[in-house]
């Protein structure tokens, strides 16, 4: 399945077990592998107002389609610049 840079900019972020995280507000690509490398979602209603930045790994994505994210229960949310998320045992 292909899915277009529009449908995944606000796409709908959700852990397993249903925590809505917020939405994919970027991404960023890496040219050498022409992959993705990471997503930022962005939290909060309103950008300024009690928002916050998280970075997702791709190895963190449960599943994606073109209603949702899906992430990793034990993917903590931690705010970009103090800890990246990441699935204990994963590098």
């Amino acid at each position: 399945m292909i899915i277009l840079s529009s449908d995944l900019i606000n796409l709908p972020v959700y852990t397993q077990s249903g925590q809505h995280l917020g939405r994919v507000d970027s991404f960023e690509v890496n040219i050498d592998t022409q992959a993705i490398s990471c997503y930022h979602v962005r939290t909060g209603l309103i950008k300024g107002l009690w928002h916050q930045q998280l970075t997702i790994a791709p190895n963190q994505v449960v599943s994606i389609n073109k209603e949702k994210m899906v992430v990793a229960d034990n993917a903590s949310r931690q705010p970009i610049g103090e800890v990246e998320l990441a699935i204990p045992g994963i590098k």
